[in-house]
């Protein structure tokens, strides 16, 4: 550590300024006249656990599967070159590496939110090529946060608290980021269909050329402790900003060593790549309807291509919380630069039943006020609800599934889903609405009119119970195979008891019992699977929101919420 010049206290970067500033005495520094003294003072730490020897060690990369080497990585670099001591905190609770400074004391872990004390160590690590500086304020981070949390009604009252927010630590995550040349010749098949009148015609075409294109800026997190699926909500960082690499920029923050090579992510980059090609052959030659799977799938012979890449270690910065709830944790990250948020909100299910029965109690006295329900319409707004809890139930089951297996959606398959979200909605009201004004129909009909002898809501209680019990059938068997592979996901046996409600009730419907308590019976039997449903997807929400380190199991710490 470079103490100031004026006092010698501890200097730390200033976020607003970009500039180093002094801890004690508030005097500001430009970072190239700390980095300049920093290099010119005689500080020499001793490594204890370092094998320069090792596999494990990041300065030993190998090539990459197309033959092409990294320019920057060769056989062993000169520690004062490509290495830097470092002090390393490990937690005890999950294993989490948090790099801070010398004279930090590091009291709780960012990652799983234990209280724990943390072993520190020191270690030398790769040092690395890039650091792009914050630019997000703390306030200005919790800002964003407070904004959205605040508007997550089923949330946990610890996340949207204000005080929850100041956990939030500056933590540099580090990022390879590569550039791709690719050079070869391309064949993209494309086909267009015309009708005119019964006639149609099929024309098939051959788009072939030379490729020659270079793409910068794709980057993938380097640490296995920072969830991959987290990081692809808050990137991309903006590389305008990107300095060489300055310890002085950590100063004040923490860090993650970066703990995989780049050749992890090298079919991850490639794949990325090829889909930004993809894209532009789409616009380019968007008349002859290009066949995507086909082009996509010529892209990946990469021997068809040479294709050479390059890359760099960069730290970029993240604001970090987390939220540590028995062994599960949910995480909160800010784009430290860009001000971008990506948050897990767990759900209270006391949260959740209070407002449903908060929402409840209006509707039971508004339908009370309007008419007197018979047992059998009693049975048929349960059956009505059930249908629609199931298809609310399909529509997060989707998302859950799409969630788990890292699936990502576009902005406008996102928009859809929506969309189908709020139209089930306005639907299912609507539906209800007249449903009730077709109960009341026979009341308002005078005594002497045809269509009061006519009329009987038992044949539409039967239809609609056989057209429910159709479909949740199908929802039933089609589930079921789609989301086979989900875990901790009682699929069958919510769809299977929405199914039996709806075949009870159109039984009871066809044959009409004397006994009114075998309506109430089933109407409570919907009303209990609804609320058992609800149960268990908030229960399978909050395990695919929060995470589970792998090394939970270790003894130590506080298991405690923190």
């Amino acid at each position: 550590m470079v103490g100031c010049p004026g006092c010698g206290s501890k200097l730390v970067f200033d976020i607003k300024t970009q500039q180093m500033k002094c801890s004690y005495c508030g005097k500001f520094y430009l970072v190239s006249q700390v980095s300049e003294r920093s290099k010119n003072a005689e500080e020499h730490t001793e490594a204890t656990d370092y094998d320069p020897m090792s596999a494990d060690n990041p300065e030993y990369f190998g090539q990459d599967e197309f033959g092409d080497e990294f320019s920057h990585i060769g056989a062993h670099v000169p520690m004062n070159e490509k290495e830097m001591v470092v002090t390393v905190f490990t937690c005890s609770q999950c294993g989490a590496e948090i790099v801070a400074d010398s004279d930090e004391a590091v009291t709780w872990c960012s990652y799983c939110g234990s209280p724990a004390t943390l072993r520190s160590r020191l270690s030398r690590i790769r040092k690395p090529d890039r650091v792009i500086p914050f630019k997000v304020t703390k306030e200005e981070c919790i800002a964003r946060y407070l904004a959205v949390a605040r508007k997550q009604i089923y949330a946990p009252s610890d996340l949207i608290r204000a005080g929850k927010a100041e956990s939030f630590r500056g933590i540099y995550m580090p990022f390879w980021t590569y550039e791709v040349d690719r050079d070869g010749e391309y064949r993209f098949p494309g086909m267009t269909v015309d009708t005119v009148g019964n006639t149609q015609t099929t024309t098939r075409y051959m788009a072939s050329g030379h490729l020659n294109s270079h793409h910068e800026g794709l980057s993938h997190d380097a640490s296995l402790t920072f969830d991959d699926y987290v990081s692809e909500q808050i990137i991309p960082f903006m590389e305008k900003d990107a300095e060489p690499f300055d310890e002085c920029y950590l100063n004040g923050f923490y860090a993650n060593a970066a703990d995989q090579k780049d050749t992890e992510y090298r079919s991850k980059i490639l794949s990325m790549e090829g889909d930004l090609i993809l894209n532009h052959a789409k616009w380019q030659f968007k008349s002859i309807g290009l066949q995507e799977n086909q082009a996509k799938s010529q892209l990946s012979d990469y021997g068809a291509y040479k294709v050479r890449t390059k890359s760099a270690l960069e730290m970029d910065p993240v604001w970090f919380l987390s939220y540590r709830r028995g062994d599960r944790v949910s995480y909160a990250t800010v784009n430290g630069q860009t001000g971008r948020l990506y948050a897990d909100f767990p759900a209270s299910p006391a949260k959740f039943f209070l407002f449903s029965l908060i929402t409840a109690i209006p509707l039971f006295l508004l339908l009370n006020l309007m008419l007197t329900a018979a047992p059998s319409f009693v049975l048929f707004l349960a059956v009505i609800g059930a249908f629609v809890a199931s298809s609310m139930f399909k529509s997060e089951i989707g998302e859950i599934f799409a969630k788990q297996f890292h699936i990502k959606m576009d902005a406008g398959t996102k928009k859809k889903m929506n969309i189908k979200k709020i139209l089930s909605g306005l639907l299912s009201a609507l539906f209800i609405g007249a449903v009730i004004m077709i109960e009341a129909l026979p009341d308002l009909l005078s005594a002497g009119s045809e269509l009061s002898g006519v009329f009987r809501a038992e044949y539409l209680y039967i239809l609609v119970a056989a057209v429910f019990a159709i479909v949740l059938g199908i929802r039933f068997f089609k589930m079921k195979s789609q989301y086979m592979s989900l875990s901790n996901v009682r699929l069958n046996l919510s769809n299977g008891l929405y199914l039996l409600v709806s075949v009870l009730a159109l039984v009871v419907f066809i044959i009409r019992p004397a006994n009114d308590w075998v309506y109430y019976s089933i109407a409570l039997a919907a009303a209990g699977i609804v609320a058992l449903s609800a149960t268990n997807l908030i229960h399978n929400y909050n395990i695919l929101s929060t995470q589970k380190p792998k090394q939970f199991s270790r003894s130590g710490g506080d298991d405690g919420v923190a």
